[in-house]
C-alpha cells in the first residue's frame, strides 16, 4: 500500500512539474488610446522562449514597429532585434534598426539609423530599454505578464535602460488578477488578467504615457497597416506633441524662470482621470517641470532659496498642493518625496474658457510680490510670493 502511494505521489509530482515547464504559447493584440484617440495597436506572440511584435502607430503619420527575440526562463531578453518604418514613405523608409545580445554578463544594444550606427553595453540582464522606441516598451508587457510571480505580494525585479543607465524595473503581483509593472522613468502600468492569467488591459494613467489599453485577438496586421495608411493620405493628422515652453519674470530683482512641457487635453477628461486625484502629479508632461531662482521667494512666510527645482503638485477634488522639490534635473515621474523641499496650498478657480494647452504663468502683484499660476482645462491653479519675508 505504501508503496503504491509512493509511486501515486511521484507520478502527482512529474504532473506538476510537467504543467509548470510547459511553455508559455499564445498571442494576441493589444490596441492603446488616448482619450477618443488610438494611438497605436499592434500583434504580439509567444512560443516558448520566442516572441514577435509588429506595432502599428497612428500618430501623427503611420509608423510601423516590428521585434522578434529570445527571453530567459524568467523573461529577461536574451537576445532582440527590430526595426521602426514608415510604411506610406515605401521602400527608402526604414528609420532604424537595433538588436540586443546578452553575453558574458552584459547586455549589448547597438542601435543604426541613416547617419549614425552606436553599440553599449550594460552588466545587467534587462526586461526593457528606451532603445526599442515607446511603442515597444508599452507593448512589452503584453509578453511580460506571462513571466509575472503567482503569489500575491511577490516581485520579479530586472532592469530598464534609459538615460544610458539601469533602473529599476519590476512586475509585482498586487492582486488576484492584477499586476504593477514598471519602472521609475516609464511610470508604473497597472495590469489587468483574465481568470487564465493572460493580458485583459493596461491602465497606463499617470505614467510617461498617460494611454489605456485593451487585449483582444491576433489580428491581419498587414490590412491594419494599409487600412491607416490611405486613412493618414486621406485626412492627414497633426502630431500629437508635448510642446517644451517657459515663462520668465523679474519681481523686485528676483529673476524667476519656469521651464516645462506643455500637454494638450486633446478631448480627454483631465482632473479626475489624465490627471488622477490624490497622485502626485508632474505638473506638465516628459521631463519633471523646473523653476529656476535667483534670489530667494517666500509662500505664507516660508523661505524658498534662490536655485533650482523641480514643480510638482498634490491634486485632490478639493484643491491642490504646490511642491517645490530639491532633484531638479529628473524625469517627470521619478518625484522622490525625501526631496521635497517646500508645499504650498493653492488657490483654484474654474475658467470661463478651457485652456486646451497647459499653461504656467509669472504675474506681479505689488511692488514686491506676485503669482505662480497655470491653467489646464477648466481649472486654474495659483500660489501667491513675495520676495521679502
Amino acid at each position: 500500500m505504501r508503496i503504491k502511494i509512493f509511486f501515486l505521489g511521484l507520478l502527482l509530482h512529474f504532473f506538476i512539474s510537467a504543467s509548470a515547464q510547459q511553455p508559455h504559447q499564445f498571442k494576441g493584440s493589444l490596441t492603446y488610446t488616448l482619450g477618443p484617440d488610438t494611438t497605436a495597436t499592434g500583434d504580439f506572440e509567444l512560443n516558448g522562449s520566442e516572441f514577435a511584435l509588429t506595432i502599428v502607430s497612428m500618430s501623427p503619420g503611420v509608423n510601423v514597429s516590428k521585434v522578434k527575440g529570445t527571453f530567459f526562463p524568467d523573461g529577461q531578453l536574451m537576445h532582440l532585434e527590430g526595426l521602426n518604418y514608415e510604411p506610406a514613405k515605401g521602400k527608402d523608409s526604414l528609420i532604424y534598426t537595433y538588436t540586443l545580445n546578452y553575453v558574458r554578463d552584459t547586455t549589448f544594444i547597438e542601435t543604426k539609423n541613416a547617419s549614425r550606427n552606436g553599440v553599449r553595453k550594460y552588466p545587467v540582464k534587462i526586461m526593457e530599454a528606451n532603445a526599442f522606441g515607446g511603442d515597444v516598451l508599452v507593448f512589452m508587457p503584453a509578453l511580460l505578464v506571462h513571466f509575472a510571480p503567482k503569489r500575491l505580494g511577490d516581485s520579479v525585479l530586472s532592469s530598464h535602460i534609459v538615460f544610458n543607465s539601469a533602473r529599476k524595473f519590476m512586475i509585482k503581483k498586487t492582486g488576484s488578477q492584477k499586476l504593477q509593472l514598471g519602472s521609475a522613468v516609464m511610470g508604473m502600468f497597472t495590469i489587468f488578467l483574465d481568470k487564465n492569467g493572460s493580458l485583459q488591459a493596461v491602465d497606463g494613467i499617470g505614467t510617461s504615457f498617460n494611454v489605456k489599453g485593451k487585449a483582444g485577438a491576433y489580428l491581419n496586421i498587414d490590412s491594419v497597416i494599409a487600412a491607416n495608411v490611405n486613412h493618414q493620405r486621406l485626412h492627414p493628422r497633426l502630431a500629437m506633441i508635448n510642446k517644451p515652453d517657459s515663462v520668465k519674470a523679474t519681481i523686485n530683482e528676483a529673476s524667476i524662470k519656469i521651464e516645462y512641457s506643455r500637454p494638450s487635453v486633446r478631448g480627454r477628461l483631465i482632473f479626475g482621470e489624465v490627471v488622477p486625484w490624490n497622485r502626485i502629479w508632474r505638473t506638465g508632461a516628459d521631463a519633471a517641470t523646473k523653476i529656476y531662482l535667483s534670489k530667494p521667494l517666500y509662500f505664507n512666510g516660508k523661505e524658498l532659496p534662490a536655485g533650482t527645482y523641480s514643480i510638482f503638485t498634490m491634486p485632490t477634488p478639493t484643491g491642490f498642493t504646490l511642491i517645490f522639490n530639491k532633484q531638479a534635473n529628473i524625469w517627470g515621474t521619478e518625484h522622490n518625496a525625501d526631496y521635497d523641499f517646500l508645499k504650498i496650498p493653492m488657490q483654484m478657480q474654474t475658467l470661463k474658457q478651457p485652456a486646451e494647452l497647459l499653461t504656467f504663468e509669472i504675474v506681479t502683484a505689488g511692488s514686491n510680490g506676485g503669482t505662480i499660476s497655470f491653467n489646464w482645462d477648466k481649472l486654474k491653479a495659483s500660489a501667491g510670493f513675495t520676495t521679502r519675508r
